[in-house]
């Protein structure tokens, strides 16, 4: 029984170091990392020493349209010896901006220094400063009208260094993984992912096996699950409540969303003659519109930002006489940041009849 709790304990360590890798080496797998690369669609590829080659499209026939980066690269490196100062720190990290025009090229760098210091020691050598960031490729095609990064493709490399971009090229180059990973999404039986229609995510690892992420329709709709606790100031007394929202969003490029709520309001008075504390449970199912602010970073949607929302209630469940059946509830959001928000209520008995503000704070989880 010991030597099998202690298999079993030694398995799930395995187990759990692979899945730690898996995710740490992924950069599409990191949390808000598809709002970092251009395109509704990526592709990423292992090149092997911590080495990535990424692209972010809008359709997959851009992708075949310019399937040869080590051409590219070879452009970028002959550029890069021209302008590349080393006097500069070796262990900052470095932003490229490659833009390719029709007639012209252009290369733009942006540099952040290192948060941390670190060193390696070796016995009877000096200390050695590392670099603990990578650096960053980024390849756009800009048309001489307008030099603007377009947002429906892009190719990233991101790299230990941009002067390992030349050795990366003798040992074989990007191409043939690239070809690899397009032919892993000509095969994909799920779907036709090759259709403008479609949006996909595909890591294909250094052993040629593709891990495809959330496939389907590029603008496909989906319900957004909110719930919440909240704290207010009704009919002048503090009330708790408990708000269970569920939010259709015709597609992440909409910036309007359709709901139905549910409110269960709890308050608490000492009106019983022991002077024990009385509670009071009034329920309000709720329909209303939100609003969204778009996202900085990308064209999607920013759904943890609401510009603003309004919507109607009407009481459902009543325990104790604090509102009346033919109560009407209308109330908004007037600011929202992540999880926090600030609801201005009003109630009334009838259409505007003994009408009562109220203002609550609600903490989504």
């Amino acid at each position: 029984m010991r030597l099998f709790c202690l298999i079993t304990v030694l398995l799930l360590s395995i187990v759990g170091t692979a899945m730690s890798q898996s995710s740490t080496n992924s950069h599409l797998m990191l949390p808000g990392a598809k709002r970092k690369f251009i395109g509704l669609s990526h592709i990423e590829v292992d090149l092997g020493q911590k080495n990535t080659l990424i692209i972010g499209f809008d359709r997959f026939a851009q992708v075949q349209a310019r399937p040869n980066v080590d051409s590219v690269l070879r452009l970028f490196v002959a550029d890069f010896r021209k302008v590349d100062d080393s006097t500069q720190s070796s262990t900052r990290a470095t932003h490229a901006l490659f833009k390719l025009g029709e007639t012209d090229r252009s290369l733009v760098f942006r540099h952040t220094p290192e948060s941390t210091t670190a060193f390696r020691f070796s016995e009877g050598d000096e200390p050695i400063l590392l670099k603990t960031r990578q650096d960053t490729l980024q390849v756009v095609w800009v048309s001489s009208v307008l030099q603007a990064t377009p947002d429906d493709f892009s190719v990233y490399l991101l790299i230990n260094n941009l002067h390992d971009i030349d050795r990366l090229l003798r040992n074989g180059g990007v191409n043939q993984k690239l070809q690899t990973a397009l032919e892993s999404v000509r095969q994909y039986k799920g779907h036709d992912l090759t259709s403008p229609k479609m949006a996909f995510n595909v890591i294909q690892n250094s052993d040629a096996k593709a891990t495809f992420l959330a496939p389907g329709l590029a603008r496909s709709p989906f319900l957004s699950i909110q719930p919440g606790i909240g704290v207010g100031l009704i009919r002048g007394q503090w009330a708790s409540s408990f708000n269970l929202d569920l939010q259709f969003i015709p597609s992440r490029f909409h910036r309007i969303s359709y709901g139905v709520g549910y409110t269960s309001n709890f308050f608490f008075s000492q009106q019983t003659p022991d002077g024990a504390l009385q509670a009071f449970r009034n329920d309000f199912l709720n329909v209303g519109v939100a609003f969204y602010r778009s996202h900085k970073e990308s064209r999607g949607t920013a759904f943890d930002r609401q510009l603003a929302s309004f919507y109607v209630g009407i009481p459902v469940y009543r325990r104790g006489g604090y509102f009346s059946s033919n109560t009407i509830r209308l109330g908004g959001t007037v600011y929202q940041n992540g999880l926090f928000k600030v609801q201005p209520e009003m109630y009334m008995n009838g259409f505007f009849r003994k009408v009562s503000p109220g203002l609550r704070v609600v903490v989504g989880f």
